[in-house]
């Protein structure tokens, strides 16, 4: 016990034994001792207008002298004095002057409860009251209080208890707390981290009808030096038989959180660098908002041990810091407060243990989280997949099922933003890869528990439903190294093997695309297999459909493949002219995937087959983003462009690669798992020798079972060191700006190249077709880099000028960039079918070229840099661009609608 300046009250000519054995208890070392000697009080003789009573005649001066030499022992500085009358204002006074931490009061007559209650509310201190029942335990007390009972009928009962024991609790004293509800023991041991208790605290059971026959069992068990309460309970003074003296804490300074909507916090997950936290409003049901741009404070051992500011209700909590539960609460309006009264909510830092961990989605079934209970030898722990629910309503779900009641968060895990673009859809395969994370962190993560209906894909660890868990052994999965380079990353999380011995050849250029595609399709001896997303009967389309066709007039099987509601054949009666005639042609087999033939579902619109390949003779394959169509396939300067030519006659940038070697085997597996699944025969893949030296993976993502290509991009971007370059036309996917937010916070120069969904000259917005809804898209794309522009990134608008054949009045003309592309460091780099967004990173089938490869990466780079050095910084200091951000701002949330 700590409470130095103390003031005792002891009724006139009576034994002061106990108000000393109390101030013995708690203050050991007190530094002052004022001891004032009281008459016995009338019922409310303080108040106006009742007479004070008479001088008792037992407080001679004989009595004063021994109960001065009874108190000399007991501080520093002694003072002993009497009063004519109990007056809590003179009290309050005096208290005040000497500068009081503690009262002492008692054995007194029941009525000056009503005067020590009243001395406490104008002077907030604590007070020790002695009772007639206590009076002789009391006396013979000689060493502070070691056996202590709390009692905490509620939240902020218990607030102010835990700093009590912060600060005159030790490690020899046993505490008994007695709570409206017994927090669980993994409760109790966070709260006392958190409020930096010493004292060995037991829980004896819940707050209510029984908490005398409690208070009784407990005296009767342990020789109780103390009662502890928030509040002072004027009526139990004067007839409840306390045990021991009672500790009245002093009040609480007033709540300054009026009607604000409570804190929701999930627990934090420690995968070796900065905790992520992530912040929100507990309304229960709905969506819970984020809390936006507050100072947020942690505290551990009982004060603040750090300070964040949200941004989009996220914050990085500095590296280091070692506890194991911290809380939580907003610091405005919490100046002057005790850091551990402020305290709204607690939270665990979860760290890698030793048994077998089972990730689960939080949301489970009741029947499935009871199969999750049962669970011998593993320790499950929930993940919550949706951010509008609430944690605190999540863990109550835990507790009632028997489960420890944790929750981390997924979007915290993966920093994903507020991910407002990702559909409960895909909620398994977010899980899985938040079970991937928590593996690369090294926690030995065995199985993670979806609820379906896609069972995800899972490296190093099972996906299994709840039902699967019956009568299953557990045992610690081998730790996975820490994946601190690129090589690592990419086996960590994408499954595609790196294969040596390749020559692979990079392009920006319409051009050169054709160029390789159409000697591919004439070069065939054996098979040709295509697979596009879309194909037009346009100019381009036409060309490619003659080399097909004489490809199967020589005896080559050609297997030709396209998404059948994007290439509008096969779904809803449609047919594309194009293809109805390949299909006719000799040698030529023509496939869709994934026909929509009735009402579609939200599935069915959006899992698609985006995938854009050739393989020629298993011995030659092409990779990009190209479908069958002009703009993907006519360069800049094959066609005349004037002011009032249609946006789609305006060429685009695309990008693709050829491939020679073993890769070109993974490659055509991934085109015949894509040919078998839409009803074609399986047909021999067999892998061509060395062809290079180029080492390559070939990254297969299949929509609602994985998150393969995302995560190549991703582990591109977090190996970066120096520059990192990415290509993309579409709305970045906040977890992708996230990840490169990262990059710029630790130096390296990031370069995006985007250009206009609707081309422009001049400023202006070529015609056409759906020109309308084309150039609002450009604004959600934009509105998706503005962060990364404000944040330092170099943002360009691809420029195109003075072609020849072009009209001279045209200008700068910005076309769309259709390619997809990054570049780390010069020496790795990406291109496929996928985009940096969310249709390409979950719904959607894709495949993407990685190329480990320093004079490929880097002479592709010099390319790219090309293109950005031709083409329009965007100024974050230009007013124009400033009032351009402002303007689409709610953009950054409508790919959310777009994505459901």
């Amino acid at each position: 016990m700590r409470y130095r300046r103390v003031l005792a009250l002891v009724e006139q000519g009576a034994d002061a034994g106990p108000a000393f054995g109390a101030v013995r208890a708690l203050a050991p070392d007190a530094e002052s001792l004022g001891v004032v000697a009281c008459p016995p009080p009338r019922p409310h003789a303080w108040l106006p207008g009742v007479a004070a009573p008479a001088p008792a005649g037992g407080a001679g001066t004989g009595w004063l002298d021994r109960l001065r030499e009874e108190a000399v022992p007991l501080a520093g500085r002694v003072a002993v004095g009497a009063v004519p009358d109990l007056d809590p204002e003179a009290l309050a006074a005096l208290a005040g002057d000497r500068e009081v931490d503690l009262v002492v009061a008692g054995p007194l007559p029941a009525a000056a409860g009503e005067a020590v209650s009243e001395l406490r509310r104008l002077r907030p201190l604590a007070v020790a009251w002695v009772a007639a029942a206590a009076a002789a335990a009391t006396a013979r007390l000689r060493e502070p209080a070691r056996e202590l009972l709390c009692v905490a009928p509620g939240d902020r009962a218990r607030a102010a208890l835990a700093g009590f024991l912060r600060d005159h609790g030790d490690p020899s004293q046993r505490v008994t707390l007695l709570a409206l509800a017994s927090p669980s023991r993994d409760a109790l041991a966070a709260a006392l981290e958190v409020a930096g208790i010493r004292a060995r605290v037991e829980l004896a059971g819940g707050f209510g009808s029984g908490t005398w026959r409690t208070l009784e069992t407990v005296a009767r068990e342990r020789r109780l030096d103390l009662v502890v309460l928030s509040r002072l309970p004027g009526a139990l003074l004067r007839s409840a038989p306390w045990p021991a003296p009672l500790l009245v804490l002093p009040p609480a300074a007033p709540s300054r959180t009026g009607l604000r909507r409570p804190l929701d916090v999930p627990d934090l997950v420690d995968a070796g660098g900065p905790l992520r936290l992530r912040a929100g409003y507990g309304y229960g049901v709905g969506r819970n908002p984020p809390v936006e741009d507050q100072e947020l404070a942690l505290v551990s051992d009982g004060r603040v041990v750090a300070r964040v500011r949200t941004r989009g209700g996220e914050a990085e909590l500095p590296a280091g810091l070692a506890a194991g539960s911290l809380g939580v609460f907003r610091a405005r309006d919490a100046e002057g407060l005790d850091p551990v009264v402020a305290v709204e909510r607690q939270v665990a830092v979860i760290r890698p243990g030793v048994l077998p961990l089972l990730p689960f989605d939080a949301e489970l079934a009741p029947e499935d989280l009871a199969a999750l209970a049962r669970v011998d030898g593993a320790e499950p722990l929930a993940v919550r997949l949706r951010p509008a629910r609430s944690c605190h309503l999540l863990r109550e779900r835990l507790r009632g099922a028997g489960l420890a009641a944790r929750v981390v968060d997924a979007s915290a895990v993966l920093d994903e933003g507020e991910a407002a673009d990702v559909s409960e859809a895909h909620d398994a395969v977010r899980l899985a890869r938040v079970g991937g994370r928590l593996r690369a962190a090294g926690f030995p993560v065995a199985a993670i528990v979806h609820r379906g209906p896609h069972p995800p894909a899972a490296i190093g660890f099972e996906a299994l439903e709840a039902r699967q868990l019956a009568g299953r052994a557990w045992r610690a999965p081998p730790l996975a190294p820490r994946p601190d380079t690129l090589d690592a990353r990419l086996d960590a999380a994408t499954a595609a093997p790196a294969i040596e011995g390749n020559r692979v050849e990079l392009e920006l250029d319409n051009v050169t695309a054709r160029g390789w595609l159409l000697e591919a399709i004439r070069g065939a001896r054996r098979t040709l297999h295509l697979q596009v997303y879309l194909a037009t009967d346009d100019d381009a389309g036409r060309r490619v459909e003659a080399a097909l066709a004489g490809a199967g007039r020589r005896g080559v099987k050609v297997r030709v493949l396209v998404d059948s509601l994007h290439g509008l054949h096969g779904s809803f009666g449609l047919e594309n002219p194009l293809l109805a005639r390949l299909a006719t042609r000799p040698g030529v087999e023509v496939r869709v995937s994934r026909p929509v033939a009735a009402v579609p579902s939200v599935e069915d619109l959006k899992r698609r087959d985006h995938r854009k390949l050739v393989v020629a003779d298993g011995a030659v394959a092409l990779v990009g983003g190209r479908n069958l169509a002009h703009e993907y396939y006519t360069g800049f300067d094959e066609v005349r462009v004037g002011p009032r030519t249609p946006w789609r006659e305006v060429p685009w940038l695309d990008g693709g690669a050829r491939v020679r070697g073993p890769a070109v085997a993974a490659v055509e597996r991934a085109f015949l798992e894509a040919w078998t699944g839409a009803g074609g025969a399986p047909f021999e893949v067999a892998a061509p020798g060395v062809a290079g030296a180029e080492r390559v993976r070939v990254v297969v993502h299949q929509g609602l079972r994985d998150a393969s290509t995302l995560e190549a991009y991703l582990a591109l971007v977090e190996s970066a060191r120096h520059r990192l370059v990415a290509v993309n036309g579409f709305p970045l996917l906040l977890e992708l700006e996230h990840a490169l937010s990262r990059a710029l916070r630790r130096g390296v120069r990031v370069q995006v190249l985007l250009g206009e969904v609707t081309p422009t000259h001049g400023g202006e917005p070529f015609e056409g077709p759906w020109a309308s809804a084309r150039t609002a898209a450009t604004w959600l794309v934009h509105s998706r880099i503005d962060a990364l522009v404000a944040a330092g990134a170099e943002a360009r608008l691809l420029g195109v000028r003075d072609v020849p054949g072009w009209s001279p009045e045209l200008g700068l003309v910005h076309p769309h960039v259709h390619a997809k592309a990054m570049i780390a460091d010069g020496r790795a780099c990406a291109v496929g079918s996928a985009n940096l967004d969310v249709t390409a990173s979950y719904w959607e089938d894709e495949l993407l070229l990685v190329v480990e490869d320093e004079a490929v990466a880097g002479a592709f780079e010099a390319r790219v840099q090309a293109l950005l050095a031709g083409s329009t910084r965007v100024d974050r200091a230009d007013p124009a661009w400033q009032r351009r951000v402002r303007a689409r701002d709610w953009a950054r949330h409508w790919p959310g609608i777009l994505s459901i």
